[in-house]
């Protein structure tokens, strides 16, 4: 008794090490019909060893999935009956109590066994909607975020359209009406007139492209790629230009911010090859890759030499080409790009015309 004793302890715990899961029912089924043998002749040596039922069924239970559990069990409990009736020592049709018992054990075992597997199940699929819950509440929030940022944008860009933008207009016409009162020989008021109305004129533009980058009408009508070969349609039919806009890849969803990122840096790459790069053609490009949208505007104009760009304070480069000399052009396109997770390249030489290149993540 002592060596099965052993030999049942070490058959457990060497199949403990082997690691006994329900991904591997075959190791599980030799591991319990080895168990069933060894406690068989145990229960047969001493009836004490009946009391190990108490951790055997559970161990059917832990290791196998219910449609071999159950099998499992109910071979448990003929092996279980056998040992009854030849411990008793009277034939099988003398020991009913014995088989009706077996027979109570097997049926609500098994329904047992179903109902607790329905709960772990339930748990499990309870489990599995929260986590769908939780995932659809962060992203209503993050909607509702963005959607409470664009209306903010929205007002805005309403607010500066109806106020200062309309303010500058009636500034610009007052400026005029008095100009056309002075006499004359009136030069130096004229001067302070002209003075002022470029003032008003320049804040006017800018409050315009205030509301521009608030409220991108562009993007709000039409897709990016469609958006940037309007671009490229105004500037040919505004400049004579040869201007043209395609898009490469398969359209994959930007941000609402990577969308307007690109359609300013087009804009502003346009304005200054129409003002500075007196060019004949100019292609703007747009790119879908993995993980990634690129943006290219590339002329064949007048170009520039890389040391034109120098590092101010801050360390941002100066674009020569501009009239102040601050680039503040560029700068505001490396700032809008970089502000994403992206890059911006500015590959020129004197002659051989400008490449601007963006790259922005997708998603």
């Amino acid at each position: 008794m002592a060596g099965l004793a052993l030999l049942t302890a070490g058959w457990h715990l060497g199949f403990r090490r082997l690691g006994l899961d329900e991904t591997r029912p075959g190791l599980a089924l030799v591991y319990l019909a080895g168990l069933f043998t060894l406690w068989f002749a145990l229960a047969g040596i001493h009836p004490a060893y009946f009391s190990l039922l108490l951790v055997m069924y559970p161990q059917v239970f832990r290791h196998l999935r219910l449609a071999l559990a159950v099998p499992a069990a109910v071979a448990l409990t003929i092996e279980v009956v056998w040992r009854e009736v030849l411990a008793s020592g009277q034939p099988l049709s003398e020991n009913l109590p014995a088989i009706a018992g077996g027979l109570v054990s097997v049926v609500f075992g098994s329904l047992f066994a179903f109902w607790l597997t329905r709960i772990i199940d339930q748990s499990y699929e309870r489990r599995r909607l929260i986590e769908q819950l939780e995932a659809t509440r962060s992203e209503l929030a993050s909607a509702e975020r963005e959607g409470g940022r664009l209306a903010e944008r929205q007002r805005l860009a309403r607010d500066i359209h109806d106020t200062l933008a309309q303010g500058f207009v009636s500034i610009v016409l007052q400026l005029q009406a008095a100009e056309a009162d002075l006499p004359p020989d009136a030069a130096e008021a004229r001067a302070h007139l002209e003075r002022a109305r470029r003032t008003a004129r320049d804040n006017l533009a800018e409050a315009r492209r205030l509301v521009w980058d608030l409220r991108p009408e562009a993007l709000s009508a039409a897709p990016l790629g469609e958006a940037l070969e309007r671009l490229a349609g105004r500037v040919a039919e505004e400049t004579g230009m040869v201007a043209t806009a395609t898009v490469t890849g398969t359209p994959r969803p930007l941000s609402a911010d990577a969308e307007v990122t690109l359609l300013r840096v087009t804009q502003e790459a346009l304005a200054n090859v129409t003002r500075h790069a007196r060019a004949g053609r100019v292609a703007v490009t747009l790119s879908y890759m993995d993980g990634e949208a690129a943006l290219d505007v590339r002329d064949d104009g007048a170009g520039f030499a890389p040391e034109g760009f120098g590092e101010p304070q801050g360390g941002a480069p100066v674009d020569r080409s501009e009239p102040d000399g601050h680039g503040l052009g560029l700068r505001g396109m490396r700032e809008r790009v970089e502000a994403l997770g992206g890059r911006l390249a500015v590959e020129s030489a004197p002659g051989r015309g400008t490449t601007i290149a963006v790259t922005v993540p997708v998603g």
